[in-house]
């Protein structure tokens, strides 16, 4: 019986380790948490930056944000919202029947001026995602 127990305990620890955010990432807040349950899309991922290279058929400067999604099979598309402000790129996550790569979702846009400092992520009017730190490419 302890013995049983005892590898209940650690299971536990273990699933709890696995199901941590990584290092350096807030846990979510209590809205977060609300909108994340509610949202059919969990984001696995997500990352910000600026691309500053030009390539064929690229302008120069763009604020780029990729997002991989908890189910390989989910199909989902990021919409700028009106929300926006000068500080925060504000998108906004919706299921969709097709996607150009199920799993993963993207959005892109010229750089504004002033850029922004971070990027929310929400899911049917409340975030489930916020990325603190947008970095540069070269």
């Amino acid at each position: 019986m302890i013995r049983t127990v005892a590898c209940l305990g650690l299971a536990l620890a273990f699933s709890a380790c696995a199901a941590a955010p990584p290092a350096g990432t807030p846990p979510p807040t209590a809205g977060q948490a609300l909108a994340q349950l509610a949202c059919p899309n969990r984001i696995a991922e997500a990352y910000a930056w600026v691309n500053h290279m030009p390539g064929p058929g690229r302008a120069a400067r763009q604020v780029h944000v990729d997002i991989r999604l908890v189910e390989a099979t989910d199909t989902a598309v990021i919409l700028k919202s009106v929300a926006t402000t000068g500080d925060t790129l504000v998108l906004e996550i919706r299921t969709a029947p097709t996607a150009p790569i199920a799993g993963r979702a993207a959005y892109r846009e010229p750089v504004p001026d002033p850029m922004y400092k971070r990027v929310s992520i929400f899911c049917w009017g409340g975030e489930i995602h916020s990325i603190n730190t947008i970095e540069k490419v070269y």
